[in-house]
Protein backbone atom coordinates (compact mmCIF):
# COMPACT_ATOMS: atom_id res chain seq x y z
CA UNK A 1 0.00 0.00 0.00
CA UNK A 2 0.75 3.64 -0.60
CA UNK A 3 0.39 6.22 1.24
CA UNK A 4 -1.17 9.47 -0.30
CA UNK A 5 -1.01 12.50 1.64
CA UNK A 6 -3.30 15.14 0.44
CA UNK A 7 -4.37 18.72 1.87
CA UNK A 8 -7.14 19.53 3.77
CA UNK A 9 -8.22 22.52 5.89
CA UNK A 10 -4.92 24.01 7.64
CA UNK A 11 -3.53 20.25 7.91
CA UNK A 12 -3.10 16.86 5.71
CA UNK A 13 -4.97 13.39 5.62
CA UNK A 14 -3.96 10.41 3.79
CA UNK A 15 -5.36 7.61 1.91
CA UNK A 16 -3.54 4.06 1.46
CA UNK A 17 -3.66 2.77 -2.25
CA UNK A 18 -2.55 -0.33 -3.25
CA UNK A 19 0.61 0.47 -5.48
CA UNK A 20 -0.23 -2.11 -8.26
CA UNK A 21 -3.81 0.08 -8.83
CA UNK A 22 -1.76 3.82 -8.29
CA UNK A 23 -1.85 5.37 -11.82
CA UNK A 24 0.36 8.39 -10.48
CA UNK A 25 0.14 11.27 -8.33
CA UNK A 26 -0.53 14.28 -10.71
CA UNK A 27 0.75 17.31 -9.19
CA UNK A 28 2.98 20.60 -10.64
CA UNK A 29 6.81 20.30 -10.93
CA UNK A 30 8.48 20.98 -7.82
CA UNK A 31 10.87 23.70 -9.06
CA UNK A 32 13.48 25.23 -6.47
CA UNK A 33 14.33 28.95 -6.35
CA UNK A 34 17.71 30.03 -8.07
CA UNK A 35 18.08 32.70 -5.15
CA UNK A 36 16.34 34.26 -1.92
CA UNK A 37 13.51 35.24 -2.25
CA UNK A 38 14.51 38.80 -0.81
CA UNK A 39 17.10 39.05 -3.31
CA UNK A 40 14.27 38.26 -6.43
CA UNK A 41 12.11 41.39 -4.53
CA UNK A 42 14.74 43.95 -4.25
CA UNK A 43 15.91 42.84 -7.92
CA UNK A 44 12.22 43.47 -8.82
CA UNK A 45 11.64 46.29 -7.06
CA UNK A 46 14.79 47.80 -8.19
CA UNK A 47 13.76 47.48 -12.14
CA UNK A 48 10.14 47.81 -12.54
CA UNK A 49 8.17 47.78 -15.34
CA UNK A 50 6.48 51.14 -15.40
CA UNK A 51 7.34 53.88 -12.88
CA UNK A 52 9.05 53.19 -9.63
CA UNK A 53 7.72 53.44 -6.57
CA UNK A 54 9.97 57.18 -5.68
CA UNK A 55 7.72 58.36 -8.91
CA UNK A 56 4.71 57.70 -7.70
CA UNK A 57 5.48 59.56 -4.09
CA UNK A 58 4.26 62.86 -2.63
CA UNK A 59 4.83 63.83 1.04
CA UNK A 60 1.54 63.91 1.40
CA UNK A 61 0.54 60.03 -0.23
CA UNK A 62 -1.59 57.58 1.41
CA UNK A 63 -0.91 53.76 0.75
CA UNK A 64 -2.98 51.01 0.71
CA UNK A 65 -1.94 47.85 0.33
CA UNK A 66 -4.40 44.98 -1.40
CA UNK A 67 -3.18 41.58 -0.62
CA UNK A 68 -4.90 38.69 -2.15
CA UNK A 69 -5.80 36.31 0.31
CA UNK A 70 -5.58 33.30 -1.56
CA UNK A 71 -1.13 34.27 -1.68
CA UNK A 72 0.94 32.22 -0.11
CA UNK A 73 1.52 33.54 3.44
CA UNK A 74 5.83 33.19 3.08
CA UNK A 75 5.34 34.85 -0.35
CA UNK A 76 3.62 37.92 0.86
CA UNK A 77 5.24 38.69 4.01
CA UNK A 78 8.60 38.43 2.48
CA UNK A 79 7.26 41.07 -0.16
CA UNK A 80 5.50 42.91 2.16
CA UNK A 81 9.03 43.59 4.44
CA UNK A 82 10.50 44.39 1.29
CA UNK A 83 7.71 47.16 -0.17
CA UNK A 84 7.45 48.77 3.43
CA UNK A 85 11.34 48.66 3.62
CA UNK A 86 11.33 50.83 0.28
CA UNK A 87 8.65 52.95 1.50
CA UNK A 88 9.91 54.14 4.62
CA UNK A 89 13.71 54.39 3.23
CA UNK A 90 11.21 56.80 0.60
CA UNK A 91 9.78 58.99 3.83
CA UNK A 92 6.80 57.09 3.76
CA UNK A 93 5.31 56.91 7.89
CA UNK A 94 4.28 53.87 8.47
CA UNK A 95 0.87 55.11 9.99
CA UNK A 96 0.23 55.99 6.13
CA UNK A 97 0.19 52.58 5.10
CA UNK A 98 -2.77 50.31 5.23
CA UNK A 99 -2.63 46.92 4.39
CA UNK A 100 -6.28 45.22 3.24
CA UNK A 101 -6.77 41.27 3.11
CA UNK A 102 -8.46 40.76 0.15
CA UNK A 103 -11.60 38.27 0.59
CA UNK A 104 -14.47 39.31 -1.45
CA UNK A 105 -15.21 36.05 -2.53
CA UNK A 106 -16.51 34.88 1.33
CA UNK A 107 -18.18 36.67 3.99
CA UNK A 108 -14.70 35.87 6.28
CA UNK A 109 -11.73 35.68 6.30
CA UNK A 110 -9.73 32.07 7.47
CA UNK A 111 -6.23 31.85 6.69
CA UNK A 112 -2.88 31.79 7.98
CA UNK A 113 -2.20 34.94 6.49
CA UNK A 114 -3.08 37.59 8.73
CA UNK A 115 -1.48 35.64 11.65
CA UNK A 116 1.91 35.52 9.30
CA UNK A 117 1.66 39.41 8.82
CA UNK A 118 1.08 40.20 13.03
CA UNK A 119 4.14 37.77 13.80
CA UNK A 120 6.50 39.51 11.38
CA UNK A 121 8.02 42.54 13.36
CA UNK A 122 9.08 44.31 10.08
CA UNK A 123 5.11 45.61 9.96
CA UNK A 124 4.26 45.84 12.93
CA UNK A 125 2.59 49.42 13.82
CA UNK A 126 0.55 49.45 10.18
CA UNK A 127 -3.04 48.86 10.22
CA UNK A 128 -4.00 45.65 8.75
CA UNK A 129 -7.96 45.45 7.56
CA UNK A 130 -10.20 42.62 6.48
CA UNK A 131 -11.95 42.69 3.92
CA UNK A 132 -15.20 40.55 3.42
CA UNK A 133 -17.95 40.40 0.75
CA UNK A 134 -20.33 41.50 3.26
CA UNK A 135 -19.01 44.47 4.53
CA UNK A 136 -20.96 48.15 3.70
CA UNK A 137 -17.45 50.23 3.97
CA UNK A 138 -18.20 50.59 -0.14
CA UNK A 139 -17.63 52.87 -2.96
CA UNK A 140 -18.92 52.49 -6.75
CA UNK A 141 -16.37 53.67 -9.23
CA UNK A 142 -18.02 52.50 -12.40
CA UNK A 143 -19.97 50.04 -14.53
CA UNK A 144 -18.42 47.49 -17.09
CA UNK A 145 -19.63 47.10 -20.58
CA UNK A 146 -20.67 44.27 -19.52
CA UNK A 147 -22.95 45.74 -17.36
CA UNK A 148 -20.96 44.90 -13.77
CA UNK A 149 -21.13 47.78 -10.75
CA UNK A 150 -17.49 48.20 -9.73
CA UNK A 151 -17.97 48.52 -6.14
CA UNK A 152 -14.88 48.23 -4.18
CA UNK A 153 -13.49 48.97 -0.58
CA UNK A 154 -14.20 52.52 0.22
CA UNK A 155 -10.73 52.74 2.55
CA UNK A 156 -8.58 51.39 -0.74
CA UNK A 157 -10.37 53.67 -2.92
CA UNK A 158 -9.72 56.48 -0.82
CA UNK A 159 -5.52 56.16 -1.10
CA UNK A 160 -3.91 58.33 -3.29
CA UNK A 161 -1.40 55.55 -4.08
CA UNK A 162 -3.02 51.51 -4.94
CA UNK A 163 -0.62 48.54 -4.56
CA UNK A 164 -1.65 45.07 -4.85
CA UNK A 165 -0.02 41.78 -4.41
CA UNK A 166 -0.69 38.79 -5.52
CA UNK A 167 0.36 34.70 -6.80
CA UNK A 168 0.47 34.05 -10.17
CA UNK A 169 -1.32 30.58 -10.66
CA UNK A 170 -4.01 28.67 -12.14
CA UNK A 171 -7.18 30.69 -11.53
CA UNK A 172 -10.97 28.34 -12.43
CA UNK A 173 -12.58 31.68 -13.53
CA UNK A 174 -10.06 33.94 -15.04
CA UNK A 175 -7.18 31.70 -16.51
CA UNK A 176 -4.77 32.68 -13.69
CA UNK A 177 -4.95 34.81 -10.72
CA UNK A 178 -2.57 37.59 -9.93
CA UNK A 179 -2.07 41.10 -8.76
CA UNK A 180 -5.48 41.83 -9.90
CA UNK A 181 -7.31 39.31 -7.53
CA UNK A 182 -6.71 41.41 -4.87
CA UNK A 183 -8.54 43.92 -6.04
CA UNK A 184 -11.33 42.19 -8.09
CA UNK A 185 -12.90 39.78 -6.30
CA UNK A 186 -10.28 40.72 -3.66
CA UNK A 187 -11.56 44.16 -2.60
CA UNK A 188 -14.56 43.69 -4.57
CA UNK A 189 -18.71 43.69 -3.17
CA UNK A 190 -21.01 40.59 -3.43
CA UNK A 191 -22.53 42.15 -6.06
CA UNK A 192 -19.68 42.92 -8.10
CA UNK A 193 -18.54 39.18 -8.13
CA UNK A 194 -22.14 38.05 -8.61
CA UNK A 195 -22.33 39.87 -11.79
CA UNK A 196 -18.54 38.91 -13.21
CA UNK A 197 -18.96 35.69 -12.74
CA UNK A 198 -22.53 35.52 -14.59
CA UNK A 199 -20.63 35.37 -17.77
CA UNK A 200 -19.16 31.95 -17.10
CA UNK A 201 -22.47 29.91 -17.55
CA UNK A 202 -22.58 31.21 -21.42
CA UNK A 203 -18.68 30.25 -21.88
CA UNK A 204 -16.55 27.41 -22.47
CA UNK A 205 -13.40 28.74 -19.56
CA UNK A 206 -10.85 26.54 -18.74
CA UNK A 207 -8.08 27.01 -16.32
CA UNK A 208 -4.88 28.32 -17.52
CA UNK A 209 -6.84 29.91 -20.81
CA UNK A 210 -6.96 33.42 -21.16
CA UNK A 211 -7.96 33.97 -24.48
CA UNK A 212 -11.78 34.49 -25.11
CA UNK A 213 -12.64 34.50 -21.46
CA UNK A 214 -15.29 37.17 -20.75
CA UNK A 215 -15.09 36.84 -17.29
CA UNK A 216 -11.34 37.25 -17.02
CA UNK A 217 -12.10 40.44 -19.24
CA UNK A 218 -14.70 41.74 -16.92
CA UNK A 219 -12.32 41.67 -14.07
CA UNK A 220 -9.59 43.72 -15.78
CA UNK A 221 -11.79 46.19 -16.90
CA UNK A 222 -13.16 46.48 -13.41
CA UNK A 223 -9.83 46.83 -11.78
CA UNK A 224 -8.87 49.42 -14.05
CA UNK A 225 -11.98 51.34 -12.55
CA UNK A 226 -10.91 50.28 -9.25
CA UNK A 227 -7.25 51.68 -9.82
CA UNK A 228 -3.98 49.84 -9.61
CA UNK A 229 -1.07 52.20 -9.37
CA UNK A 230 1.61 49.92 -8.58
CA UNK A 231 1.22 45.88 -8.73
CA UNK A 232 3.26 42.80 -7.52
CA UNK A 233 2.52 39.62 -9.38
CA UNK A 234 4.73 36.67 -8.10
CA UNK A 235 5.38 32.93 -9.40
CA UNK A 236 5.81 30.58 -6.01
CA UNK A 237 6.24 26.52 -6.45
CA UNK A 238 4.33 24.43 -4.81
CA UNK A 239 5.67 25.42 -0.90
CA UNK A 240 4.75 28.89 -1.59
CA UNK A 241 8.39 29.81 -2.19
CA UNK A 242 8.88 32.87 -4.59
CA UNK A 243 10.83 31.92 -8.04
CA UNK A 244 10.22 34.85 -9.45
CA UNK A 245 8.82 38.54 -8.82
CA UNK A 246 7.71 41.67 -10.79
CA UNK A 247 6.58 44.96 -10.22
CA UNK A 248 5.33 47.85 -12.19
CA UNK A 249 1.88 47.98 -14.11
CA UNK A 250 -0.52 45.01 -13.19
CA UNK A 251 -1.35 43.97 -16.80
CA UNK A 252 2.30 43.70 -17.75
CA UNK A 253 3.53 42.45 -14.63
CA UNK A 254 0.97 39.56 -14.92
CA UNK A 255 1.99 38.77 -18.47
CA UNK A 256 5.73 38.31 -17.46
CA UNK A 257 4.85 36.47 -14.43
CA UNK A 258 2.41 33.88 -16.53
CA UNK A 259 5.63 33.35 -19.16
CA UNK A 260 7.79 32.72 -15.75
CA UNK A 261 5.22 29.91 -14.73
CA UNK A 262 7.31 27.82 -17.87
CA UNK A 263 4.05 25.43 -17.51
CA UNK A 264 5.22 24.15 -14.32
CA UNK A 265 1.57 24.14 -12.93
CA UNK A 266 0.81 21.42 -15.63
CA UNK A 267 1.16 17.81 -15.57
CA UNK A 268 -0.28 14.50 -17.41
CA UNK A 269 -1.13 11.71 -16.84
CA UNK A 270 -1.17 8.24 -19.26
CA UNK A 271 -4.65 6.71 -19.20
CA UNK A 272 -7.90 7.85 -17.37
CA UNK A 273 -8.63 5.94 -13.75
CA UNK A 274 -11.26 4.10 -12.13
CA UNK A 275 -11.24 6.51 -9.14
CA UNK A 276 -9.95 9.91 -8.82
CA UNK A 277 -8.98 11.28 -5.25
CA UNK A 278 -8.36 15.29 -5.75
CA UNK A 279 -7.92 17.51 -2.83
CA UNK A 280 -9.05 21.13 -3.91
CA UNK A 281 -5.65 22.58 -2.07
CA UNK A 282 -6.30 22.95 1.28
CA UNK A 283 -7.02 26.36 3.06
CA UNK A 284 -8.09 28.74 1.53
CA UNK A 285 -8.96 26.97 -1.33
CA UNK A 286 -11.45 24.44 0.45
CA UNK A 287 -12.88 26.66 3.06
CA UNK A 288 -16.08 26.47 1.25
CA UNK A 289 -18.04 23.72 -1.08
CA UNK A 290 -18.25 26.87 -3.43
CA UNK A 291 -15.05 27.57 -3.02
CA UNK A 292 -13.94 23.75 -3.57
CA UNK A 293 -16.33 22.69 -6.18
CA UNK A 294 -14.42 23.40 -9.23
CA UNK A 295 -11.72 20.55 -8.52
CA UNK A 296 -14.07 17.81 -9.68
CA UNK A 297 -14.23 19.77 -12.87
CA UNK A 298 -10.18 19.03 -13.46
CA UNK A 299 -10.48 15.96 -11.60
CA UNK A 300 -13.47 14.79 -14.75
CA UNK A 301 -11.11 15.18 -17.48
CA UNK A 302 -9.00 12.21 -16.23
CA UNK A 303 -11.65 10.21 -14.94
CA UNK A 304 -13.66 7.33 -17.00
CA UNK A 305 -16.72 7.76 -17.69
CA UNK A 306 -18.85 6.35 -14.97
CA UNK A 307 -15.58 6.57 -12.39
CA UNK A 308 -15.57 7.85 -9.19
CA UNK A 309 -14.51 11.27 -7.58
CA UNK A 310 -13.15 11.62 -4.25
CA UNK A 311 -13.28 15.18 -3.35
CA UNK A 312 -11.72 16.56 -0.20
CA UNK A 313 -12.36 19.78 1.18
CA UNK A 314 -12.93 20.32 4.42
CA UNK A 315 -15.31 23.15 3.93
CA UNK A 316 -15.09 24.73 7.48
CA UNK A 317 -17.39 27.92 6.63
CA UNK A 318 -19.98 25.69 5.08
CA UNK A 319 -21.61 25.43 1.74
CA UNK A 320 -20.57 29.20 0.68
CA UNK A 321 -23.37 30.20 -1.95
CA UNK A 322 -27.19 30.34 -1.77
CA UNK A 323 -26.85 28.23 -4.78
CA UNK A 324 -25.93 25.11 -3.10
CA UNK A 325 -29.02 25.26 -1.24
CA UNK A 326 -32.01 26.75 -3.83
CA UNK A 327 -30.64 25.71 -7.25
CA UNK A 328 -29.85 22.36 -6.22
CA UNK A 329 -32.24 20.55 -7.99
CA UNK A 330 -31.75 22.42 -11.03
CA UNK A 331 -30.47 20.75 -14.16
CA UNK A 332 -30.75 22.60 -16.82
CA UNK A 333 -27.58 25.12 -18.40
CA UNK A 334 -30.25 27.88 -19.02
CA UNK A 335 -32.25 27.56 -16.00
CA UNK A 336 -29.15 28.17 -14.20
CA UNK A 337 -28.23 31.65 -16.13
CA UNK A 338 -32.14 32.76 -15.57
CA UNK A 339 -31.90 32.26 -11.72
CA UNK A 340 -28.58 33.23 -11.63
CA UNK A 341 -26.73 33.27 -8.27
CA UNK A 342 -24.01 33.09 -6.20
CA UNK A 343 -21.87 30.20 -6.78
CA UNK A 344 -24.48 28.64 -9.64
CA UNK A 345 -21.51 28.24 -11.92
CA UNK A 346 -19.89 26.38 -10.08
CA UNK A 347 -22.77 23.85 -9.04
CA UNK A 348 -23.36 23.73 -12.58
CA UNK A 349 -20.06 22.51 -13.20
CA UNK A 350 -20.67 19.88 -11.07
CA UNK A 351 -24.34 18.91 -12.01
CA UNK A 352 -22.44 18.43 -15.64
CA UNK A 353 -19.81 16.17 -13.88
CA UNK A 354 -22.06 13.77 -12.21
CA UNK A 355 -23.75 13.30 -15.26
CA UNK A 356 -21.27 10.86 -15.97
CA UNK A 357 -19.02 10.70 -12.52
CA UNK A 358 -19.61 9.51 -9.23
CA UNK A 359 -18.74 12.24 -6.61
CA UNK A 360 -17.88 11.52 -2.95
CA UNK A 361 -16.92 14.24 -0.75
CA UNK A 362 -14.96 14.20 2.04
CA UNK A 363 -15.59 17.80 4.34
CA UNK A 364 -16.85 18.64 7.84
CA UNK A 365 -20.24 19.26 6.12
CA UNK A 366 -23.95 17.22 7.53
CA UNK A 367 -24.31 14.87 4.66
CA UNK A 368 -27.62 15.99 4.83
CA UNK A 369 -26.59 19.18 2.99
CA UNK A 370 -23.67 17.13 0.91
CA UNK A 371 -26.69 14.67 -0.50
CA UNK A 372 -29.11 17.69 -1.31
CA UNK A 373 -26.24 18.35 -3.92
CA UNK A 374 -26.31 14.87 -5.49
CA UNK A 375 -23.10 13.95 -3.74
CA UNK A 376 -22.07 10.89 -1.62
CA UNK A 377 -20.72 11.83 1.74
CA UNK A 378 -17.63 10.23 3.75
CA UNK A 379 -15.99 11.60 7.06
CA UNK A 380 -12.71 9.89 5.93
CA UNK A 381 -10.74 9.86 2.88
CA UNK A 382 -10.07 5.80 3.68
CA UNK A 383 -13.62 5.47 4.49
CA UNK A 384 -14.29 7.15 0.73
CA UNK A 385 -12.05 5.46 -1.12
CA UNK A 386 -12.85 1.79 0.27
CA UNK A 387 -16.33 2.79 -0.76
CA UNK A 388 -15.12 3.32 -4.02
CA UNK A 389 -13.25 0.23 -4.50
CA UNK A 390 -15.60 -2.18 -3.29
CA UNK A 391 -18.33 -0.47 -5.85
CA UNK A 392 -16.16 -1.32 -9.17
CA UNK A 393 -14.62 -3.91 -10.93
CA UNK A 394 -11.70 -1.67 -12.15
CA UNK A 395 -9.73 0.18 -9.04
CA UNK A 396 -7.00 1.95 -11.45
CA UNK A 397 -6.31 5.37 -9.06
CA UNK A 398 -4.90 8.79 -9.77
CA UNK A 399 -4.03 11.25 -6.79
CA UNK A 400 -4.86 15.03 -7.43
CA UNK A 401 -3.35 17.05 -4.70
CA UNK A 402 -4.14 20.95 -5.71
CA UNK A 403 -7.12 20.56 -7.76
CA UNK A 404 -7.62 23.96 -8.23
CA UNK A 405 -4.36 24.94 -9.34
CA UNK A 406 -3.31 22.28 -11.29
CA UNK A 407 -3.96 22.11 -15.29
CA UNK A 408 -3.91 18.08 -16.01
CA UNK A 409 -3.81 16.34 -19.57
CA UNK A 410 -3.47 12.84 -21.23
CA UNK A 411 -0.51 11.92 -23.08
Amino acid sequence: MVDCWLPYGETEVYVSVEMEQLLGIAEPQKISPEKPGSEILSEAFTAPLGKTLEELLTQETTVAIAVDNYASPHAVVLTLRELVRNLVELIIPRDRLTIILGNGENNKNKSKLRAAIEDTSDLKNITIIDHNNNTSNLVEVGTTHRGTPVKVNAQYHAASLKIAIGETKVNQYTGFSGAHSAVIPGMASAETIIENRKHYIDSEISPSVIELNPVKEDVLEAVKAAGIDFAVNLVTNTEGRIISAYTGGFEETWGRAINGLSGHYETSVTENADITLVSAGGLPYDQSLYAASLAVKTASRVTKKNGTIILLAECGSGLGADAYTQLAKVSEKSEYKRRYMKGAEALQEVKQVQKNQRIILVSALPAYLVESVGMESARTANEAYKRAVQSRRGRRTTVIPMGITTTISRL
